[in-house]
């Protein structure tokens, strides 16, 4: 038997993967829709569903965008952060893991500079 891939059986197809995804997702008075209104209703609830999702996602995205910003901006004020300070502790860690195959003693090169940018020690 050949499925042969026409207009209006593709058109089928792509409504039952929507219908099939939309069923996952936690809609299932998607089947009542079907059984009441109809395969058109249904998509039409589907679209309008996923549209609400969308602008519910993109909302979300923006807030933890400007929020992943707003931490950048603080992290690049750091005095750990400033530019001859980051090198040469860079560079020093760099050194001792060549020579020492340690990233703990790397690590331990940080230490002091992080208590200085925290504020703990002035």
């Amino acid at each position: 038997m050949k499925i042969k891939l026409d207009r209006t059986s593709l058109l089928k197809l792509v409504c039952l993967i929507i219908l099939i995804f939309a069923m996952f997702f936690g809609a299932v008075e998607l089947i009542f829709l079907v059984d009441l209104g109809g395969i058109d209703f249904a998509v039409t609830f589907l679209l309008i569903y996923f549209a609400s999702m969308r602008d519910a996602l993109t909302y979300k995205f923006r807030l933890h965008k400007s929020n992943l910003r707003a931490a950048l901006v603080y992290l690049s004020e750091l005095y750990m952060f400033k530019p001859k300070i980051f090198v040469s502790h860079a560079s020093a860690a760099g050194i001792l893991v060549a020579l020492t195959c340690s990233i703990f003693l790397a690590c331990l090169v940080w230490v002091p500079l992080i208590y200085v940018s925290s504020g703990f020690i002035v």
